[in-house]
């Protein structure tokens, strides 16, 4: 076990260096004459059941999820922190990637990823000398291209395709090889005399792994809050179509509260 924590502080320790490494570099090409624009955006979010970026991968714990995003015009870093609060246990590190190809326009197309990605899995062990179970990282990293295509100011749609690639097979259990594929619609948040805001966002995905069938699902975030006030309530509902080879529960939700902040910097052109 002593083995185990080691090499998860480990590998959290390099993960924050890498972070720090691509915070310093995003803020150096953001100084460039070629980019004026540089924003700063984060959400913090505390629920009662943690539920990933893909809501079948729900944790079934409450948990805090923290959404950071550092870029430009066009490149952008997200890191995405997870961890369970029944002892505050580390749940995953995502670093996000995106770049926008094409940002103007109906059409616009951007190619992303993640790199890299962790999810640590609690495995069980037998061996009276240790806990029953321990934390064990599994690492991967993630390819998107997204397309999406906007009808007008306030509604579009995306599509996104994740194929998923683990880094270092750990134990038998891990996955070897996923794809998901999410649409979702781009709708503009519905505001109640410029004073309450709410924010619905559906989406239609499926989720293969390794070489079971496909499963589809639907799911939806809904958010309600107050313009211009850090604090929000969203709630997200995870629904399955058809399980294929997959197996979880017939209906996942959860309810949460979240602190979101945003800074937007100009470079000065004098």
């Amino acid at each position: 076990m002593a083995k185990s924590i080691k090499d998860l502080k480990k590998t959290y320790f390099i993960l924050s260096i890498i972070f720090l490494f691509l915070f310093t570099n995003i803020c150096h090409s953001q100084s460039s004459p070629s980019s004026n624009n540089f924003f700063i955006r984060g959400n913090l979010n505390i629920n009662n059941n943690g539920i990933d970026w893909v809501p079948f991968f729900s944790r079934d714990k409450p948990s805090l999820i923290a959404n950071f995003s550092i870029g430009g015009e066009r490149l952008s870093v997200s890191p995405l922190i997870r961890y369970e609060l029944d002892g505050f246990q580390p749940w995953g590190f995502d670093i996000w990637w995106n770049y926008k190809i094409k940002k103007s326009g109906k059409f616009n197309f951007s190619l992303g990823g993640v790199f890299p990605g962790v999810v640590n899995q609690k495995i069980s062990v037998r061996n009276y000398d240790l806990p029953t179970s321990i934390l064990q990282p599994w690492v991967s990293a993630i390819i998107k291209p997204s397309v999406s295509y906007l009808f007008g100011k306030n509604f579009g749609i995306n599509l996104s395709y994740f194929e998923i690639i683990p880094l270092k097979i750990v134990n038998t259990n891990q996955l070897e090889s996923g794809r998901v594929i999410i649409l979702s619609p781009m709708i503009k948040p519905l505001t109640i005399k410029n004073k309450i805001y709410i924010r619905w966002e559906p989406l239609l995905y499926s989720v293969q792994i390794e070489d079971t069938r496909t499963g589809l699902f639907s799911a939806q975030t809904l958010n309600l809050g107050i313009v211009n006030f850090p604090f929000s309530i969203s709630s997200v509902m995870n629904k399955p179509i058809d399980f294929g080879g997959l197996s979880g529960k017939k209906f996942d939700w959860n309810i949460g509260i979240n602190y979101s902040f945003e800074l937007n910097l100009i470079k000065n052109t004098f």
